[in-house]
């Protein structure tokens, strides 16, 4: 059988409307409702390969996404571990700020012209068609193109490409900042000087990403952003607020703890992780053994036992993100014992 044959879309019903014509007017005034309710926006989950069933379902932020919502900012810097769906929280919040907002533009930068269209696709244009016929009805479409929506009720749009130049942006996202300047470095000084500016004082900037080594613009605004927060400076709307998710936040990555073998050293890293965490972001975690055995079984298997790799794609603690190994991994890890030991603060 043809494997595109055997992939199922599995749909699930958003929550009902409120029946009453005043009610859901007092509904949809209300941003939070909106977002939590599970009754206008729906997303599609995909599988790991192309032969996993895919999900249709209402959209409802996780831990990660609901933290990240009440810390929303002026400026903000994402610096987390991979696949926490912080791009498809993003679209919605810049959709549904489009949708019930007069002349607002939204923008979301990608890396790529695959990657923009993929979110403007998967995301953007899916999240509006799959909105109740009541809502699309009440907020119509005035123009749809291939990578914008602009709204006949309101004016306002929505938009994705690879560059935002052009105008004043109230809303603007890029996405996995670090590859863009890691792989197109003049593509992310026209993101400095051209489209970070378009945004305004009063707008919203979201800088998202997983890290991309030591060097470029993304690192740099990431470790401003770190020394900030470290020294619990009183932020202006120009500085960036740093928002820090790490592999431990997300509570699918566990493992069956019997089904992996961990080494002392492993252990202790791990050991190492929980001390860090709570001196450096006043956060008390416990890393548990299914957890652990996740951890250790991704590195192992998707990066061939990498640790520097691991740290990038899946840190446990902000610094770590950028860590660069040597020599075997051991001057990292007598940095990390050092920090153990309280001898380096950020």
């Amino acid at each position: 059988m043809n494997k595109s044959a055997e992939r199922r879309i599995y749909n699930t019903q958003l929550n009902p409307l409120p029946g009453n014509a005043e009610e859901l007017t007092k509904c949809l005034a209300d941003p939070y409702w909106r977002i939590f309710s599970g009754c206008l926006y729906k997303i599609m989950i995909k599988g790991d390969d192309e032969d996993t069933d895919e999900f249709v379902m209402p959209f409802a932020p996780n831990d990660a996404q609901k933290k990240f919502i009440r810390r929303l900012y002026y400026r903000n810097i994402i610096l987390k571990a991979r696949q926490l769906g912080f791009t498809t929280l993003i679209a919605i919040l810049w959709l549904d700020h489009a949708i019930f907002n007069a002349n607002q533009r939204c923008g979301i930068i990608a890396q790529g012209l695959k990657e923009a269209t993929a979110i403007f696709q998967d995301k953007v244009k899916f999240a509006y068609d799959n909105l109740p016929a009541e809502i699309r009805e009440r907020y119509p479409l005035k123009t749809e193109t291939k990578s914008e929506l602009i709204f006949a009720h309101n004016n306002s749009s929505i938009k994705v490409g690879v560059s935002m130049r052009s105008g004043t942006f109230h809303r603007l996202h890029i996405s996995e900042f670090g590859k863009i300047c890691a792989h197109y470095p003049l593509k992310a000084v026209e993101v400095m000087t051209g489209s970070i500016p378009a945004v305004p004082t009063n707008g919203i900037l979201v800088i998202e990403s997983t890290a991309e080594g030591r060097v470029g613009e993304f690192f740099k605004l990431t470790q401003k952003a770190i020394k900030i927060f470290s020294s619990r400076k009183k932020l202006t709307p120009k500085d960036y607020r740093l928002h820090f998710y790490a592999w431990w936040d997300e509570q699918r990555y566990r493992l069956d703890s019997r089904t992996v073998e961990l080494t002392k050293e492993d252990h202790q890293y791990f050991d190492d992780v929980e001390e860090i965490v709570k001196r450096d972001m006043g956060i008390e975690i416990h890393l548990d053994a299914d957890q652990r055995a996740w951890y250790v079984a991704t590195r192992n298997a998707d990066f061939e036992g990498a640790e520097e790799r691991m740290w990038q794609e899946y840190p446990s603690f902000p610094d770590e993100a950028f860590q660069v190994s040597t020599d075997g991994n051991y001057y990292a890890k007598d940095m990390l014992a050092i920090r153990r030991r309280g001898g380096i603060t950020q």
